[in-house]
């Protein structure tokens, strides 16, 4: 008997090689922009997981340490994300932030490959596409919330590919949810999402993200369980860990009202009234446009309400705009035509590029002097953010009527 070899079999070999040259070019030019925009003495966020690793290492107390040269920052993340950092620590501080910002930058690509539609690509060959996520990528630096991602080191970028890879795939794909479990083990502000796996009715999804959650707290405990127990029972509730509340960079609910109120009594509940009412709306919306398969919007949406009700959202966290952008964008356009769309998509990206929150005086609570007209480049995130959302409500009406959820209630 002939045994025939399949026709694209020869052509994987080339495949991993275009890859392979391709993240070696991204990590060459990310080296190159780092030594131009003097990158290589900053990133103090990639510092600080850097430490969390290096504690690890040396058996020190993780959440006593404090990231040394004057900043005293200390790791504010549970402990599996210490553990993830290990080899981070363990390699020179260059190969560390190369490979870290090549990561980010390649979930770039991934984020505008993902939220853009197949009937997109299909307008282009496979060189083109290629040049097409290059070019998007590339922009994309110029984003307020991508670019301090990236010059801190932070993480944001990675997480918000990490979710939206892992719940844009079909529903009997294995795992699906699990990805979404590991990033809340990782940095605890995907939680709320879950909510969406439940009116949704994606129990499958929900029971492997709550697996996901519990396999990175089990290997915390299995690997420093003092900490972890330290973490869980007292450090998850500190939140004066992670900075002031009424920072311009905190582009929340929580910070816009400290900067209007500061500590007054009815700042903590109006914050929770009005996070709650826009919980509720948020996941209405977000099971629309899931039950009418537009799950990128229904996945962006559904992080606006992590954005907006948690206590502190840092601008760096808006990264979310890239896939909530294109929702837009594709909202508009089924409502109001190409010419529209193409405005409000310029728009929109456009005023994020303007970067205007960093306009008015910030820092030593200069915030709480703010003049009205100062306030409102000030809280610019927030109010483009709602300005999407009320767009996104309108053109929801566009939407095919919402059928049943896809079958995914399987244990």
């Amino acid at each position: 008997m002939t045994v025939t070899t399949p026709a694209s079999s020869p052509t994987r070999p080339a495949g991993r090689r275009r890859i392979v040259i391709a993240v070696a070019a991204c990590a060459l030019l990310v080296a190159l922009g780092a030594w131009i925009g003097h990158l290589y003495g900053g990133m103090i966020d990639l510092r600080v997981y850097r430490m969390g690793g290096s504690v690890l290492l040396h058996g020190d107390s993780l959440y006593d340490a404090k990231l040394p040269g004057g900043s005293n920052l200390p790791f504010t993340y549970p402990p599996f994300s210490a553990i993830a950092m290990v080899p981070l620590a363990a390699v020179p501080w260059g190969v560390a932030l190369v490979a870290w910002t090549t990561l980010s930058v390649l979930c770039i690509t991934a984020l505008w490959r993902t939220s853009l539609t197949k009937t997109f690509w299909s307008f282009f060959t496979k060189r083109k596409r290629t040049a097409v996520l290059a070019a998007l990528t590339a922009l994309s630096l110029l984003l307020e919330p991508v670019w301090q991602t990236i010059q801190f080191g932070q993480i944001n970028l990675l997480l918000t590919a990490m979710i939206l890879l892992d719940l844009v795939r079909p529903n009997d794909a294995r795992l699906r949810g699990f990805w979404l479990g590991v990033t809340i083990g990782v940095k605890l502000t995907p939680l709320p999402l879950l909510a969406l796996l439940v009116v949704t009715k994606q129990w499958r999804a929900l029971r492997n993200a709550v697996l996901g959650l519990l396999a990175t707290m089990a290997i915390g405990f299995a690997v420093v369980p003092n900490q972890s127990w330290r973490y869980w029972t007292d450090v998850i509730l500190d939140a004066n860990r992670v900075g002031g509340l009424t920072y311009t960079g905190n582009q929340s609910f929580n910070g816009f009202l400290h900067r209007i109120g500061d500590e007054a009594g009815w700042v903590q509940p109006t914050w929770f009234v009005l996070s709650a009412v826009f919980g509720l709306v948020v996941l209405w919306l977000a099971r629309k446009y899931w039950l009418a398969d537009e799950r990128v919007t229904a996945i962006s949406v559904m992080a606006l309400a992590v954005l907006y009700a948690s206590p502190i959202s840092w601008s760096h966290h808006w990264v979310w705009i890239i896939p909530l952008g294109v929702s837009l964008i594709r909202g508009v356009n089924r409502w109001w035509g190409l010419n529209p769309a193409v405005v409000t998509g310029v728009l929109f990206y456009g005023l994020f590029v303007l970067r205007s929150i960093w306009w008015v005086p910030y820092r030593d609570d200069r915030e709480l002097d703010w003049s009205f007209w100062q306030s409102i480049p000030g809280n610019s995130h927030l109010i483009v953010g709602l300005i999407a959302f009320a767009l996104l409500i309108v053109t929801s009406r566009s939407l095919p009527k919402p059928s049943a959820p896809a079958a995914d209630q399987q244990a």
